[in-house]
């Protein structure tokens, strides 16, 4: 039986992760750390994913080559996908499949 809880724990440490990475990489997401923080990694990527527009750090990711860090591409990580709704998944997924769309 999967742990929600200690799954929703990992997704943050992935999602503390990647922002760090970013980091290193010269980008700083400074407003997606500051929802993962206030909100928690669940509540904002649901409430990131669902939007129309596309936040500017995914943007900022695929100029540098590193959509692997995006929250849509750790959603989509086989261990989280329990996390998801369908829909979820499927607008993750497709901004992946068109990073030049959005």
């Amino acid at each position: 039986m999967i742990d929600m809880n200690q799954l929703e724990t990992e997704l943050k440490y992935r999602f503390v992760e990647s922002i760090r990475l970013s980091r290193e990489l010269g980008y700083h997401p400074t407003v997606f750390a500051d929802m993962v923080n206030t909100l928690g990694a669940l509540a904002t990527a649901k409430k990131l994913v669902k939007t129309s527009a596309v936040q500017s750090g995914f943007k900022s990711l695929l100029k540098l080559g590193r959509l692997d860090l995006s929250m849509e591409a750790i959603m989509l990580e086989e261990i989280f996908i329990p996390l998801f709704t369908e829909n979820e998944l499927i607008a993750a997924k497709w901004r992946l499949d068109n990073p030049n769309l959005v």
